[in-house]
């Protein structure tokens, strides 16, 4: 019986869509921020879903409109629910600086 739920909390835990996860244990203490996204690459989950939620967390990381560098990818050893055992993990660069009609620069990090 204890068996049967915990196997129904590790399905149901991984049915849903991508989901914001654990960084991978090498992640550099230095540099920019990474955040990670676990998702199942069989049930055909959209990039850019994958994408909207890596920026949110790299907004919450503290970089607004972040440029994501693709880090690192893993499928086994990972903190990811069962039914969606991949990882990604990005780094979250900051927008490039635009200069602006008057000369100013627009975007980036202050």
């Amino acid at each position: 019986m204890v068996v049967g739920r915990v196997a129904l909390a590790l399905m149901t835990g991984g049915c849903a869509g991508p989901g914001i996860t654990e960084n991978p244990l090498d992640t550099p203490a230095e540099g920019p921020p990474v955040v990670s996204v676990c998702y199942a690459p069989l049930a055909g989950e959209p990039s850019d879903e994958i994408e909207r939620l890596a920026r949110e967390a790299c907004a919450a990381a503290g970089v607004t409109e972040a440029r994501l560098q693709h880090w690192k990818s893993d499928h086994i050893l990972n903190d990811c629910p069962l039914l969606k055992k991949s990882r990604i993990s990005y780094h979250c660069l900051p927008a490039p600086v635009q200069p602006g009609a008057d000369g100013a620069e627009t975007g980036g990090m202050p």
